[in-house]
């Protein structure tokens, strides 16, 4: 079993990659569609948003994938290289799929006036102020950051099991907590959101490939001495 088994493997489940995410983004999409052609003020109707669901399914596939398929695929003596580099291509290629999905309803939302009727679930301003390719960029770093987070939360936890996680996630609370603290008490708010002002969405982005980076470094290593 290689690479290309590993991704016919996932390419099988169809429901978790490809129909399940279809179907909530678009449902969601009908139904406040609807819901605006009764809304008779003037004003824009904003919902969360195909992104903010997108990014949050693409987060928990990343979790989820290893605890339905790492089994299996060692057991059909596949090398745990072999799975890795399988499923972090998956799942940068749905994230790719995703972005061109998002990018397209994005453009048709904008060319339709917001469906013609100030409805926005694809297009937003600020996020959608840049060049189409720096639009397209937000939503593929966004949605692959996602995924290997989730992926290396998974592996994280096949690495060390359920206590590992819990300490794991008690540390991150100290550190977060700690972190705030110091940041409320030098009085560094308003120079981070400052920064964040001056900033474009695109520009933001970037700063997430870093940590996407690292998220698939740590997911290697963790599945290396994962237990099946």
């Amino acid at each position: 079993m290689n690479i290309q088994s590993v991704l016919k493997m996932h390419r099988q489940d169809k429901w978790g990659w490809f129909l399940i995410p279809n179907i909530i983004v678009f449902s969601v999409f009908f139904v406040n569609l609807i819901v605006s052609f009764f809304i008779t003020t003037k004003e824009a109707y904003y919902t969360g948003g195909g992104l903010s669901y997108l990014i949050i399914y693409m987060l928990v596939i990343g979790i989820i994938v290893m605890a339905q398929t790492f089994s299996y695929a060692i057991s059909m003596s596949v090398r745990r290289t072999d799975y890795f580099i399988g499923t972090a291509l998956m799942g940068a290629m749905m994230s790719f799929s995703y972005a061109v999905l998002l990018f397209i309803c994005s453009i048709l939302e904008n060319w339709t006036n917001n469906w013609g009727v100030k409805f926005h679930f694809f297009h937003f301003p600020y996020l959608n102020d840049g060049s189409l390719l720096e639009q397209f960029a937000i939503y593929f770093i966004l949605l692959i950051n996602l995924f290997f987070l989730g992926f290396m939360i998974s592996s994280f936890t096949r690495r060390f099991g359920k206590k590992g996680m819990v300490i794991a996630m008690v540390v991150s609370l100290l550190i977060a907590s700690v972190a705030a603290l110091l940041v409320m008490y030098y009085g560094y708010w308003m120079d981070i959101i400052h920064w964040i002002i001056s900033h474009t969405a695109v520009q933001l982005a970037y700063w997430l490939i870093i940590p996407t980076l690292l998220y698939v470094v740590f997911s290697y290593f963790f599945l290396r001495r994962a237990t099946v």
